[in-house]
């Protein structure tokens, strides 16, 4: 007989301890990754010689052990004194699995009863004593998270002794980490993972623990088998059927390898490559004539695995979905779908557009798009209409403003070729245009002059002022004089003073003028400026009144040519073309109103539906999940927009509600799944009881 033994250790985190076979112990121990997360930083001045300090504390006194477990400390030493900051996982694993080796194998538990309660807590203690050790001697910190631990492993060993029939093995635990047996009648565990229904781990070693207890079961299994302790890195790429997926990775393994060597390589390669964690396993066979034996031994059961992990891995959909509740089955893709909305519905409203079949267009959705349609061109024709009352009133005020620039801006320079009332208006109106605007300018013109003549009257008013002030002081030198003539000479004076006071009010009020001769001869040519200018303005004034009653007249016939004609724009929006010029259009922002289809209304006609479309969501998501279900044999347009894996799981449902023969035929599987997995605790369960 040859027994085939080999270690491997599939690096992805560094938190497993490299696995121990020896001395009849297979021993695996895995270092918490998230609790044991905090990073020692090791003060290198205060530890020259971490390698001997590590060694003689944490590792206990191990002066005289052996050479063989000397090179395995040493190996599991290694990274913790490479210079780096490690992991408290890291220091942990490593130094539990050697006091464990080191107790079991050279140390006072060689040989112990570890079926005696109390000999398990007093190795459990002697193994803890190396962490408290360690976090003494190099003064480690705990991290900054309520959740972390000062180094946490898990720990698991089979001690076993070979008979001649069959192999007794006492299995040891904490935590996770797992002891098995693979026989020709399959794999089974030999151990219970310390865990809550969350997956948290309810029992393992770390620096405060006072509490830890090593579980133990004993099992006799008969030959040939083989043992491994490995850890959660080996099962758990293959959940929730973990113990199935192991199995079938060892026994494809052993199937086509030629050798142990080779067995150990595929191994450690396929845990390389499935890489969610480290994984070790320490593998150790019993009873076997060679390797081609195991194989032979192993290959009914080999063939029987493969088949039903082939068979899982063609219904997994189907296993996934087989016991959910529609809301259950529905809820991915329903919240999916909210949150692609905006953009699923231009895909579908594309293919809508296009006439394309697909099976989320269904008969309902088409009748909400074309009532999101509908709403938005009537929204379309509501903006239009009010765009254009708006353009006709901005077009009213400015027309009623500015005559002036009606013929040359406003109306079409092209002649008008109809017959009919609305020619007429629109003839009469742009001569009257016309007339009202040479008649504004010729009422310019006149009130451009009556600005000249207001200021030839304030330069008259201005020399009659000083004539008068000329006089006034005249008077007042003569006032004093006592010759008998000065009183006559002083009612001459005011007579002259009176006279050109009413010369100034002639100014003011437009008066003829009277008694100019009066006045000396050397002042009568300013009075006769006066009185020509006089003359003139009531000339210009009956004139300019003249004209603004023309203009009056005129601009009431223009109002109510254009009434006429304004009406006619409001009452037919084609005739914005034919009146207006194309320049007025553009200005007053009639452009796109002569095609009266809604349409036509801007470019963001699509965009406008789409967002009818998109606020719509709580109605049209229901109908695209329900169109996805109803269509569950069929691909669709949007089917980018979700996971592939989870929407065929969400398919995979509606097929199997829809074909209950189907569905029968996974369920009797799942029930072939569930036996399976009872037979790889039927050791555990058995020893428990």
């Amino acid at each position: 007989m040859k027994n085939i033994s080999f270690k491997f250790y599939s690096v992805l985190k560094n938190e497993d301890a490299i696995p121990y076979i020896g001395g009849n112990l297979l021993v695996a121990a895995d270092g918490l990754g998230g609790s044991g997360s905090a990073v020692h930083q090791i003060d290198r001045a205060k530890h020259t010689d971490m390698h001997k300090e590590i060694w003689s504390g944490a590792f206990g006194d191990i002066s005289a052990i052996s050479r063989e477990l000397s090179q395995y400390i040493e190996e599991l030493i290694a990274p913790m004194i490479d210079g780096k900051d490690d992991t408290s996982a890291l220091w942990a694993s490593r130094i539990v699995i050697a006091r464990c080796v080191y107790a079991l194998t050279e140390g006072e538990f060689r040989g112990a009863k570890l079926d005696d309660e109390k000999v398990r807590a007093a190795l459990a203690e002697f193994i803890g004593k190396g962490l408290h050790y360690t976090v003494k001697k190099f003064d480690l910190k705990n991290g900054k998270y309520a959740n972390q631990l000062l180094l946490p492993t898990t720990l698991a060993f089979i001690r076993y002794i070979e008979g001649e029939d069959s192999v007794v093995a006492e299995t040891v635990w904490s935590g996770d980490s797992r002891l098995y047996a693979l026989t020709s009648e399959g794999l089974k565990i030999l151990s219970v993972d310390d865990e809550d229904d969350s997956g948290a781990i309810t029992n393992l070693f770390y620096a405060d623990n006072q509490k830890i207890h090593l579980h133990y079961l004993r099992h006799e299994i008969q030959k040939p088998c083989i043992l491994m302790a490995v850890s959660d890195g080996v099962f758990d790429p293959f959940a929730p059927h973990d113990s199935l997926g192991a199995e079938h990775t060892l026994l494809s393994a052993i199937g086509g390898s030629n050798c142990e060597q080779d067995l150990a390589d595929k191994l450690h390669g396929f845990f390389d490559s499935v890489h969610g964690d480290d994984a070790t396993m320490a593998f150790a066979s019993f009873g076997f004539a060679d390797f081609a034996d195991m194989k032979k031994v192993l290959k009914a059961r080999t063939d029987k695995i493969l088949s039903v992990r082939q068979r899982q891995a063609e219904l997994y959909p189907a296993l996934e979905v087989l016991d959910l509740s529609e809301e259950e089955a529905a809820h991915y893709v329903t919240s999916r779908t909210k949150d692609r909305y905006d953009y699923i519905i231009p895909i579908i409203l594309d293919a809508i557009e296009r006439g394309i079949y697909d099976v989320v267009i269904t008969e309902k959705l088409r009748s909400i798009a074309d009532a999101a349609r509908g709403a938005y061109i009537a929204e379309l024709e509501t903006a239009k209409k009010k765009r254009r009352e708006t353009a006709l009133a901005e077009l009213n005020r400015y027309v009623l403003t500015h005559p002036e620039f009606v013929v040359s801006e406003i109306l079409n320079f092209a002649p008008m070729r109809r017959n009919d009332q609305i020619a007429e208006t629109y003839t009469r109106f742009k001569r009257v245009a016309e007339d009202l605007v040479s008649e504004l300018s010729r009422l310019r013109d006149a009130e451009r002059r009556l600005v000249e003549l207001n200021a030839k009257k304030q330069i008259l008013h201005g020399q009659i002022q000083a004539k008068i002030a000329e006089y006034r002081k005249h008077f007042d030198d003569m006032w004093d004089d006592q010759d008998q003539n000065a009183a006559k000479n002083r009612g001459s004076v005011l007579d002259i003073l009176y006279v050109w006071s009413r010369i100034d009010n002639s100014l003011k009020f437009g008066w003829g003028l009277q008694d100019i001769g009066k006045l000396p001869s050397v002042d009568r040519e300013l009075a006769y400026d006066v009185q020509a200018f006089n003359s003139g303005c009531r000339t210009f004034h009956s004139d300019i009144n003249s004209c603004r009653n023309m203009r009056d007249r005129i601009r009431t016939n223009y109002e109510l040519l254009w009434k006429r004609l304004f009406e006619y724009l409001r009452s037919d929006e084609r005739l914005t073309d034919v009146l207006l010029s194309p320049g007025a259009i553009h200005k007053f922002g009639f452009n796109g109103f002569a095609d009266n289809s809604a349409l036509a209304f801007g470019n963001g006609y699509k965009d406008g539906l789409l967002r009818k479309l998109k606020a719509r969501e709580a109605e049209i998501v229901p109908c695209i999940v329900q169109a996805l279900a109803d269509g569950c044999d069929s691909s669709s347009v949007i089917d980018a927009q979700y996971s592939a894996t989870k929407l065929d799981l969400f398919r995979t449902y509606y097929r199997l509600r829809n074909n209950p023969a189907d569905r029968v035929k996974i369920k009797e599987f799942e029930k072939e799944l569930l036996a399976l997995e009872a037979e790889y605790t039927s050791l555990v369960d058995h020893a428990k009881l």
